[in-house]
């Protein structure tokens, strides 16, 4: 779906797939990540979002001042990124569980 698409690699650099994050095409959607991480937990699916930008974080806010504006890329970033579940004892049909929830919240908002 062009609405969706994994975080890239790198070349000649390899992935330990410790999480599966995936990246929303805000523009193709009618909605916002925090939507669609909504609608994906209502479908029974663990999502979450893992990398929240360093400078979001407490500590940085207290000690250095940082906050919103500072790194426009990673924001945004951090706007469209899910991480999906993955674990080893998942199933094929855990995975279907997953990739069906994903195309339904993308088919339902798509722009």
């Amino acid at each position: 779906m062009p609405e969706v698409r994994p975080l890239a690699l790198r070349p000649h650099a390899t992935h330990a797939y410790h999480l599966y994050v995936i990246r929303f095409d805000l523009s193709r959607l009618t909605c916002d990540r925090a939507t669609a991480f909504s609608a994906l937990r209502r479908e029974g699916i663990g999502v979450n979002v893992h990398y929240i930008p360093v400078h979001f974080h407490p500590f940085y806010r207290r000690r250095f001042g940082t906050g919103p504006g500072l790194c426009p890329v990673a924001e945004a970033a951090y706007e469209q990124i899910i991480t999906l579940p993955m674990f080893p004892a998942m199933t094929s049909g855990d995975v279907r569980d997953v990739v069906d929830a994903v195309t339904k919240v993308v088919e339902a908002f798509r722009a």
